[in-house]
């Protein structure tokens, strides 16, 4: 009897360490799929506004088909253009200062 008690204890601890591990690799791989989604999100705009850096435009067609999907991409891009002669405004907006 008492191996069979120490055999559920075991099992019981198994289980909870394996809810653990699951909970904490869920954790994990959302946020890694968050990363990935937002760096994806920034080729796709590099490809489709590159001409602000001087990739080859994609047909203009396609560009404004795209646009309304890009609308954060593309004040970001305007933004970054807007800073880019001065070093003190980014650091300003990487801040959030105002």
């Amino acid at each position: 009897m008492n191996k069979g008690k120490i055999h559920k204890a075991l099992i019981k601890k198994l289980g909870q360490s394996w809810a653990f591990y699951k909970e904490a690799a869920a954790a994990t791989a959302v946020e890694t799929l968050e990363t990935e989604l937002g760096e994806m999100e920034n080729i796709f705009g590099l490809l489709v506004l590159g001409s602000f850096i001087g990739f080859p435009a994609p047909p203009m067609q396609i560009t404004l088909d795209l646009l309304p999907e890009m609308e954060q991409h593309f004040a970001l891009m305007l933004n970054k253009v807007d800073t880019a002669q001065s070093p003190i405004s980014d650091l300003f907006s990487t801040f959030d200062v105002m």
